[in-house]
């Protein structure tokens, strides 16, 4: 155990608590993972409930690596590429938007395949865009109340990543948008002008509900949480029908791990409604060890920078928020609060980009707390 303690305190630098709530996340993933698709594994690869296990754990795994070396990296080097980021997350999202695979479902359009493989660029992009906004916040620190150097700088990229995501996924150009104005609000925008942001893009993704593609999935999902919140004779469709025998079922403790039956039922319970089988097996205790999990994660995150506008400060802040925010929203649609989006739970879901550039993500926080641990030693020697 002494060792084992002596090669963390070596190999695993920064914020030992930031770790610890990731090593947990990654091993409840494991566990709803394995459980959530047992009926898929019989669907699809004839019982073999040990291949998506075992494809999963790989995922995890490379996130887990790259969490790694990121995280021995200088944050300031994503700085300096921030720019190229970008770029290249625009001309996929543009390649997305054109050529993207058809996916089966509500005619999304996300994914494009890259030697083979598919890959999400909004995942790049989301990452690209608070690296990017973090790093003109910071450099427009002397006249941050400027509406044409500060505030217009800041928007332009805002604007146009957000408005190329929002046609084949509007839940991530809305996730996206809420980080960018909170990024702003903590750098020091004008409130009027951020305001006013909030208004052009409310008019906007009214604009697309009602003429791209997917509005009309928008409309009805919309449609039907309105009745959900407002009708006394609301019948749940089948999604929601599922999630809330699932969540009832869970009760306070939960069936006990693996022993999901709604798992059979509910569409995709491994990847967006994978926390409706975390409160079926796990009860409600569980889901708010979980939730707990995510706070604790954007608390340290903002604990290990003084209170600041530094490039780091904002960086952190940016990525924990977006984070942490996408957990909220995918917990908020499960117990019915919020209405139906594609959002994955982060750390946890089955997937393949999202749980790289979380991994990313969360590096790069853990890379500005290894900076600011560095830094207050040295200050205190």
């Amino acid at each position: 155990m002494e060792a084992f303690t002596l090669w963390i305190e070596k190999h695993l630098k920064g914020d030992k608590i930031i770790w610890l709530v990731v090593f947990l996340l990654g091993l409840i993933s494991l566990l709803a993972v394995y459980s959530s698709t047992s009926a898929l594994a019989f669907r699809y690869q004839g019982g073999n409930t040990e291949y998506y296990f075992l494809k999963h754990f790989f995922l995890l795994l490379a996130s887990f690596l790259v969490m790694f070396v990121v995280h021995q990296l200088d944050y300031k080097f994503f700085s300096k590429i921030s720019f190229l980021l970008l770029l290249i997350s625009v001309i996929l999202l543009l390649y997305t938007l054109l050529q993207g695979d058809q996916y089966e479902i509500n005619d999304a359009q996300r994914w494009i395949t890259l030697l083979g493989q598919s890959f999400q660029a909004s995942d790049l992009a989301k990452f690209s865009l608070i690296v990017y906004l973090a790093r003109v916040l910071t450099e427009k620190q002397d006249f941050i109340k400027d509406f044409n150097k500060s505030f217009l700088p800041s928007i332009i990229f805002v604007s146009i990543i957000c408005g190329l995501i929002a046609p084949a996924n509007l839940s991530t150009a809305i996730l996206l948008f809420i980080c960018s104005l909170i990024l702003m609000f903590i750098a020091g925008i004008s409130i009027r002008y951020l305001a006013t942001l909030i208004i052009i893009g409310f008019v906007g993704m009214m604009i697309l509900m009602f003429t791209v593609k997917r509005g009309e999935t928008w409309r009805n999902r919309l449609r039907d949480y309105v009745e959900r919140i407002s009708s006394t004779d609301y019948e749940p469709n089948y999604q929601t029908e599922q999630a809330n025998i699932a969540i009832s079922t869970g009760g306070i403790l939960g069936k006990g791990v693996g022993k999901s039956v709604q798992r059979n039922f509910l569409p995709h319970p491994y990847s967006d409604f994978i926390f409706a089988i975390i409160l079926e097996e796990y009860g409600l205790l569980g889901g708010l060890i979980i939730l707990g999990l995510y706070f604790v994660l954007l608390f340290r995150s903002l604990a290990i920078i003084t209170v600041s506008k530094t490039f780091g400060a904002l960086l952190a802040a940016g990525l924990s928020f977006l984070i942490v925010i996408q957990a909220l929203i995918n917990m908020g649609v499960t117990v019915g609060i919020l209405p139906v989006t594609g959002l994955p739970l982060p750390l946890i879901s089955m997937g393949g980009t999202s749980l790289l550039f979380t991994g990313v993500s969360i590096g790069v926080i853990l890379s500005v707390s290894r900076a600011a641990l560095t830094e207050n030693q040295l200050s205190n020697s």
